[in-house]
């Protein structure tokens, strides 16, 4: 019975998609959840989408770790469908993921207080990630290793 589960973390297992489905029913008869931790895992786009619908009607998520994971453009836009749901979300962590920008745009308003994006090659979308930082409020800690920003990205964040 894992209803009563506040924290997940199976980060580098390379469990990949085949275990995705099973992870999403955990996930959607949990309310609890808290903290979720699935970095290095190999998952696919299908997988993350599995997981991230799962995720869907989870509110007490404070802290989610997806990072170092193969996150395309379609799982890019289910995150964010689940984060623009929870604003509850204060750590956000994104490692080498495509479709950052994707997710970043539902952060503006949110509750992050960390985020993570670290190795995205987002050096040409330092606009966007300067808007969607100018509205956020609370965010106390930004890691942006690895990204491509040269100096006028810096600059612009």
């Amino acid at each position: 019975n894992t209803s009563s589960l506040t924290e997940l973390s199976i980060s580098n297992n390379n469990i990949g998609d085949d275990a995705a489905d099973e992870i999403a029913v955990v996930l959607s008869r949990n309310t609890k959840l808290q903290k979720l931790y699935l970095g290095g895992n190999n998952l696919q786009s299908e997988g993350v989408i599995k997981i991230s619908k799962a995720l869907g009607n989870t509110s007490s998520l404070t802290v989610f770790g997806i990072e170092n994971n193969n996150i395309g453009d379609d799982a890019a836009d289910e995150i964010a469908v689940v984060l623009s749901r929870n604003t509850k979300i204060q750590k956000l962590y994104l490692l080498g993921s495509e479709g950052v920008i994707k997710v970043c745009k539902v952060l503006g308003s949110s509750s992050l207080t960390d985020l993570g994006i670290e190795n995205s090659n987002i050096g040409d979308d330092a606009d966007e990630i300067a808007v969607v930082l100018s509205r956020n409020t609370k965010l106390q800690k930004l890691y942006l290793p690895g990204n491509n920003l040269q100096s006028e990205g810096v600059i612009k964040i």
